[in-house]
This record gives structure tokens, C-alpha cells and sequence, in this order.
């Protein structure tokens, strides 16, 4: 029996039937989609063309086959180009909104136990940090929104607990996740709200200096790892253009297999680098 895999959606549904974002994929809009679409296709197209383009030349001439080559070359490695690097793209826009809402959510927090310490109840603090949030942020910030949301289901009778818990779970972001499970778990058994925020305020702040020291002392790695991965592409193009004979070599059927050896070497490298330099929160 095949299984088939479940595509998360882009909204869920919160507890008084409001579409709210899940964090855990990231769907592109139409507009997005025919922007990324297109702006790999292009650069797909230039990379094969570059390794690819001018075959089946008579004399050093171009042929009728020459310009049918160059365009399926060009359209074929256009779209492969969307098949291998849409995905990751998607994953890169997710993980660069999750890392936008944990900034905002640790503002949240810093903002709730002011509240909570100023002697506050929880209702109160909520609504003193959305007020907080909005001039710092705006009211189609992440965060906003979703604190919004928890005022309007608490208006509607349903726990702050619930709402939180909810947004732990669509946020896909383990620190969110985990406060909003201790949180419930105290706001049903009546524990120490003040210290629990301040605890896990400090503890994502920590978390998120830590990762931003990281990140500062990989950023000339890649950026060589990013001048590595274009610099082949532009050797073989300079060459092609400035020596006929070179180009010409790319045409025979040793070139052909000697550059789609290279290439596949090229795409290896460039994946096992990425691998290298992901480092997760």
C-alpha cells in the first residue's frame, strides 16, 4: 500500500474558526511563485546554455540544430533548476520567517513579564503587551496577530491557555512550543507565571546571541563558499567567449561527457557545502 504525503496547509484553523498562519511551511503566493519560477528558470537556462550551448555547429557556424539545442538546453535546465532549488527555497523563506517571529516573540515576552512584574494579572498583562507591540511593531506583524488572536478567543471564552497552546503548535519553533506547553500546564495548576516568562525570556535571548556570534564567524566561510559555487560557471563562460577553440571543445562528444562529469561534481559540491554551513538554532 503507498503512502502518500500530506501537504501541511497555509492556515489552520484556531479555536473561534480564524485562518491563522502555520509556520511550519511556507506556501508561496501567485505572484511569488511566477517571480521565483521565472528567476530560476533564467539562471538555469544561462548555467546550461554556458556548459551546453553552441552544439552541433558546422565549420565553427551555427546550424538550424544549433539554435533548436540552445533553446531545449536552455528551457530544459531552466526547469530543472525549479525542481531542485524550489524546494530548498521554500525552506529558506520558512526558516528566515520563523527566525523573524522567535525576534518578535522574545519581544513579547520581555514585554509580558514588564507587565507581570509591574503586578498585573495575566488578562491585563496581555493586553498591555499587544498595545506594546503594535508601536513597536505594526498590526500585520507576526505577532501581533497572533497575540490579537488571543485576546479575541478570550473574549470568546476560550483559555488563554488554548490560545497559546495553539500557537506553540503552529509556530514549529521548539522554544515557543515548550513555553507554551509550561505555560498552560501552570495557568491549570497555578503556577508561577512571572518566573516562567522572565525564565524563558532570558533563555531565548541567550539562545539567540549565541547563534548570532555563530552566524557572524561563519560569514566569510560563506561567502567563499558562495564565490566557489559561481566562479566555475564564470571561468568556463570566459573561456568559451574569448578562445573559439576552447568552445569548440565543449562540442564534441568528450566534451559534452567531460562537462556533464564536471557538472555533477559541481552540483555534489555545492550540496555538500550548504549541508556544511546549515547550522540549526
Amino acid at each position: 500500500m503507498s503512502r502518500t504525503k500530506i501537504k501541511e496547509p497555509k492556515y489552520v484553523k484556531s479555536a473561534i474558526n480564524t485562518d491563522m498562519l502555520n509556520y511550519r511551511v511556507y506556501v508561496m503566493s501567485p505572484i511569488e511563485r511566477i517571480i521565483y519560477f521565472l528567476f530560476l528558470f533564467i539562471i538555469g537556462g544561462i548555467v546550461g546554455y554556458i556548459f551546453y550551448g553552441n552544439l552541433f555547429q558546422k565549420d565553427g557556424v551555427s546550424t538550424l540544430a544549433t539554435y533548436i539545442s540552445n533553446t531545449v538546453v536552455f528551457s530544459i535546465f531552466g526547469i530543472i533548476a525549479n525542481k531542485v532549488f524550489m524546494k530548498s527555497l521554500c525552506s529558506s523563506l520558512c526558516d528566515k520567517r520563523k527566525k523573524k517571529l522567535s525576534i518578535q516573540f522574545r519581544d513579547f515576552l520581555s514585554s509580558l513579564s514588564t507587565s507581570l512584574s509591574g503586578g498585573m494579572n495575566i488578562n491585563d498583562s496581555i493586553d498591555s503587551t499587544y498595545n506594546d507591540l503594535v508601536m513597536q511593531y505594526t498590526e500585520n506583524s507576526l505577532i501581533v496577530k497572533e497575540v490579537g488572536e488571543m485576546i479575541n478567543a478570550q473574549m470568546n471564552n476560550v483559555p488563554f491557555e488554548q490560545s497559546i497552546e495553539d500557537f506553540g503548535k503552529r509556530s514549529g519553533i521548539a522554544d515557543i512550543e515548550n513555553f507554551a506547553n509550561v505555560f498552560a500546564i501552570c495557568m491549570r495548576t497555578g503556577g508561577n507565571f512571572k518566573e516562567i516568562v522572565r525564565r524563558t525570556n532570558d533563555i531565548i535571548s541567550e539562545k539567540m546571541i549565541i547563534n548570532e556570534e555563530i552566524q557572524t564567524k561563519l560569514t566569510s566561510n560563506k561567502m567563499q563558499l558562495r564565490a566557489m559555487n559561481v566562479i566555475p560557471i564564470v571561468i568556463v563562460g570566459v573561456m568559451k567567449g574569448m578562445s573559439s577553440q576552447f568552445a569548440e571543445g565543449f562540442t564534441t562528444l568528450i566534451g559534452v561527457v567531460a562537462i556533464t562529469v564536471a557538472l555533477g561534481v559541481f552540483v555534489a559540491a555545492y550540496k555538500i557545502g550548504n549541508k556544511i554551513m546549515d547550522i540549526k538554532e
